[in-house]
């Protein structure tokens, strides 16, 4: 019996594979043949004719010509589009539409898409709103993501090692000021992408953020410095945000003794074992409330017109002196704001039983119902392909770097997905089985350096 293929492209690592991971799983397990892969690979492997129709899971639906050509491309060849929007927007409290929907949904890239899934109540009525005539393609799932916070999936992230450090977690969310790339060149991608646009409030909103984050970072500098000096034997762990530059932290931090910066692996771990978060209106707070973990939301610049990340103030205990946090800290006075759930649920829903990931997979189903025939994927030929792919791409990136003399650059074009590694994919792959309570096999092929295969035996 030939399986029915699913395409999950995930953009990053960091962010993203783990919840791939328990979709593959649970997808695997009704006869789905997945495949986890980058933009990159999946662009060249459509162009070169190696993949068979079935189902292509996306993150975004509009982000640029390239993107809605690929998408344009995806649908003439017979594929079924389907979204999550991994950015989601539902922890900012401005104008829903100008702020995400505008931007990232142009309604003639949405034409080629089946189904759009929802983190929770809030994004879906703002969704079906404004998109009152494609209401019944917009669903509530919630978020394969949320599911891996719940309390059932907290033994995979608990860790003896990181438990013993007794440590604060401090998570940087400075995205725009400390990027890869300069604000400038940020915005300018932005622009050719059609962002601004879509919604041309988005460019002053960007700017305006861009410098509250240049002020804040200061701020957030001082106080890890402080902390440390303060509380010389109070362990801290500094996770920088993934599109951050680690090597400005390392510079002002790397050589305090207490601090420690974990720029690799899930950021699950390190919430699901730290004493508290403290962090400036990031998804890493809702995270950390849907897993029981106390958050301190630290807000040295009083702005008012401040919407990014606005949210996280409604459910987090929200410091505005660095003198109290310091003392919270130090007296280990950390609280959970307990009858905030619903709030909290209605942005991502999480106190549902039934998991993000089945929902998503059964409308998937319902899809699948309508396309009839199957056809099973050449793997030898599409990891030939991709051998010589990778090898080209990656001595041209590395030669024009040499040649430029900026090898150094080279961890810049890997932040977002470095290549796979299977044995910790295996290693992922049984802890969640585990939880699952799922004893069947499952096969993993690794096909290219961005690109592994997921089905059961």
């Amino acid at each position: 019996m030939k399986k029915k293929n699913v395409y999950i492209l995930s953009e990053y690592f960091k962010r993203e594979f783990s919840s791939n991971i328990l979709v593959s799983i649970i997808a695997s397990s009704k006869n789905y043949n997945v495949y986890i892969g980058t933009d990159k690979t999946y662009k060249y492997l459509l162009n070169k004719n190696l993949l068979e129709p079935g189902i292509f899971h996306t993150k975004s639906v509009s982000h640029g010509i390239e993107k809605s050509n690929f998408h344009k491309n995806l649908n003439k060849k017979y594929f079924i589009l389907t979204c999550m929007d991994e950015e989601h927007g539902v922890i900012n409290e401005g104008n829903y539409d100008d702020l995400f929907i505008k931007p990232r949904i142009d309604y003639k890239d949405l034409k080629f898409f089946k189904a759009f899934f929802c983190w929770g109540k809030y994004d879906y009525k703002k969704l079906t709103k404004f998109f009152y005539k494609k209401k019944n393609f917009f669903h509530i799932t919630g978020s394969p993501r949320v599911d891996l916070w719940k309390k059932n999936f907290d033994k995979i992230w608990k860790n003896e090692k990181l438990k013993k450090k007794n440590y604060t977690l401090i998570v940087s969310n400075f995205n725009l000021v400390n990027n890869h790339f300069s604000l400038k060149k940020i915005v300018n991608k932005i622009k050719r992408e059609g962002y601004y646009n879509r919604s041309p409030k988005i460019e002053k909103i960007q700017k305006e953020y861009f410098r509250y984050q240049r002020k804040n970072i200061k701020y957030f500098l001082n106080m890890i410095k402080n902390l440390s000096k303060k509380l010389p034997n109070e362990k801290i762990i500094f996770r920088p945000h993934p599109t951050e530059k680690v090597e400005y932290w390392i510079k002002n931090l790397g050589k305090i003794t207490n601090v420690e910066i974990y720029d690799e692996g899930n950021i699950s771990e390190l919430i699901n074992n730290a004493n508290c978060v403290i962090q400036s209106g990031c998804t890493s707070a809702i995270e950390a409330y849907i897993s029981n973990v106390p958050i301190i939301n630290y807000l040295p610049i009083k702005e008012k017109n401040q919407i990014l990340g606005k949210f996280i103030t409604k459910f987090s205990v929200n410091i505005f002196s660095e003198k109290k946090l310091i003392n919270i800290i130090k007296n280990k006075d950390f609280k959970i704001i307990k009858n905030k759930k619903k709030i909290v649920n209605h942005r991502m829903l999480f106190l549902d039983d039934k998991l993000s990931a089945s929902k998503i997979i059964h409308i998937w189903e319902k899809l699948f119902n309508k396309q009839s025939k199957f056809s099973d994927n050449n793997h030898l030929k599409i990891s030939l392909y991709l051998f010589f792919f990778d090898l080209v791409t990656t001595s041209l990136r590395n030669l024009i770097l040499f040649i430029k003399g900026k090898l150094y650059l080279k961890k810049k074009f890997l932040h977002k997905f470095p290549e796979i590694d299977l044995e910790e994919t295996r290693n992922k792959i049984l802890k969640i089985q585990k939880v699952l309570n799922y004893k069947n096999s499952i096969k993993i092929k690794k096909l290219g350096k961005e690109l592994i295969n997921i089905s059961q035996i």
